[in-house]
Parts: structure tokens; sequence; C-alpha cells
């Protein structure tokens, strides 16, 4: 077997089901071209490795004894596949066309496109908010006080989606480039969990790079399935992640500003959901996600 075009990585954490889904597409839409597809499994505690064993024995698993983190995850299997095109592709999503190829001859055609971020749908078919204009302060006080209204611009509203065009970033969802991409501006950053699919961007389009959303073809993202599993690690990752980000590429005000933000939006989440806790599970479970976050905003930015 010659070297693969494409190879296909996909991080998974108990989910399953929604694995299971993703491989079938993905063999069921690649048509006659050569892909190989790495699952990387961060210590799941349900049969998702069994059952890629005995129904995808050809697909390559790597098995984490501990959960690594996403971005983790993907650079082993970056460190591995073979394939001239890589292809980061999360397992709650599922392939309705030959989305690979497409992707593919896009980036084919043109050697100015570093990135191509197809077009995610929702499981209702509605399209799904996956570009985005990278971090901006006013974004994240308009989400504290949820003030949908002044972040709008953050998704691209003055764009036509049926067309494809530049964009900042797009979501880890599903990101297909190059791999000599790697060789330019290195491997997703391990300490920006989260916000690693941003931050990934961020240094294409600084290297000179362009990031594209390509609509034309279609994925089906259902989205969040591994978040919903443990609030701490989603909600805490959200927020500390900001800071993190404007430590590596913001200014000292900035990132003073953003600590600020991020105590004030967590406290007040903290107390918001402290009075619903009794009526609902989720709220306490989020309740219990904000005191989790707290002290971590103190030390968000160790290590880097």
């Amino acid at each position: 077997m010659g070297k693969p075009e494409v190879s296909i990585i996909i991080v998974n954490y108990n989910v399953e089901a929604f694995l299971l889904k993703c491989l079938f597409s993905i063999f069921n839409t690649k048509g006659k071209l050569d892909v190989e597809v790495i699952v990387v499994d961060n210590a799941s505690d349900d049969n998702s490795v069994d059952l890629i064993r005995n129904k995808f024995p050809q697909v390559i698993i790597l098995e984490n004894k501990i959960n690594i983190g996403f971005p983790a995850a993907n650079n082993q299997a970056l460190q591995i596949a073979k394939g001239e095109f890589i292809f980061l592709l999360n397992p709650d999503t599922e392939l309705i066309e030959d989305s690979i190829s497409v992707l593919k001859v896009f980036l084919e055609s043109s050697d100015e496109v570093d990135i191509a971020a197809p077009q995610l749908l929702n499981s209702d078919g509605s399209v799904q908010d996956s570009i985005f204009r990278f971090p901006r302060l006013r974004y994240i006080v308009a989400e504290m006080l949820y003030m949908e209204s002044l972040t709008k611009s953050k998704y691209y509203p003055d764009k036509n989606f049926k067309k494809c065009f530049e964009v900042n970033s797009a979501s880890g969802a599903a990101l297909f480039f190059r791999k000599k991409l790697i060789d330019k501006i290195g491997q997703l950053n391990e300490k920006l969990f989260w916000i690693e699919d941003i931050d990934f961007c961020f240094r294409t389009v600084k290297s000179g790079g362009k990031v594209y959303y390509v609509p034309l073809t279609r994925i089906i993202h259902y989205s969040g399935q591994s978040a919903k599993k443990n609030y701490n690690i989603s909600i805490s990752s959200q927020v500390i992640n900001k800071i993190k980000f404007y430590k590596v590429h913001g200014n000292t005000l900035e990132l003073f500003l953003v600590y600020f933000i991020s105590l004030i939006n967590v406290l007040v989440r903290f107390i918001f959901f402290s009075i619903l806790s009794p009526f609902k599970r989720i709220y306490s479970l989020k309740m219990s996600a904000y005191m989790y976050t707290l002290p971590r905003i103190f030390t968000a930015t160790k290590g880097l």
C-alpha cells in the first residue's frame, strides 16, 4: 500500500456512538481517495476502542492511559501521519458527501490558502457558527453579559455563506491543511486547550498564510458531545484559555482586562447557578464548575 493522500485525525473521549457514525461516514464518502484514519483515544471508559477494532480494523488506534487533552492527542497523531494533507476531524461529526476530496482539490487549486474549513451544519440542517474573527475584549464582555447582539460581527454576518471567503479562524471540528504547514508554524499549542484551533489559525495568519471558509462542502457537527460529560473541564477551559490566549498574543493591558472580566464573569455565574441549583441538576453541575474554575483563574498563565 502506497503513501496515503490524506491523514484523518480524530481524538475520542467517551463518544462511541458518534465516533462510529463519523467513521462510517468517512469510509462511505471517501470514494477512491487513499486515506489513513488515526483515532487517538484519551482514556475513554466506554467501548470505543473495542468497537473500532471490531468494525474498522483498518483504522490506526493510539490508546492513552490518561486523558492528555485534545491538542496533545492531535499532536500525537500528527507525529505519525503519513499523508500530504491533514484533516483534523471531531468524533461528533458526520460526512454527508465527499468532503475530503472537495477540500483537497480546493487547497490544491491555490498555493496561497493554508487551511480550508468546510461549512458545518447543526443536526437540524441549519448552518452552524464555525468561523470567527480573532478574540476581542468586547466579545468577551458581551458573552459575559449574554448580549449576543454585540458579538454578531464575530461570526461574519456581512458575508455570503454560499461562497468561499477568507476568515480569521475556523472551528477545530474540521480543519483541512497541508502537513507542511506544521513545519512552518508548529503543532497545536498543548497549553491552549479549548482555544487551540483559534491559536493555530492565528499563527497561520501571522506567518502570512490564509484560512478559508469553504461552503462547497458540508459536514454535520453534533457539537460539544465530550464537553457535556464534564462541565468542570469545558467551562474552566472556555474561561481560562481566553486568558492564556491574551498572555500569548496580547499586551499587558489586554491581559489585565481579560483577567478582571473573567473573574467577575465566574463570580456572577457561580452566584447565579447557586441560586438555581436546587431546581435542576444541570444548574448544580454548572455551579460546581464555576467554583472549580475560580481559583484556576489566578494560575491560568502559569507555565506559559
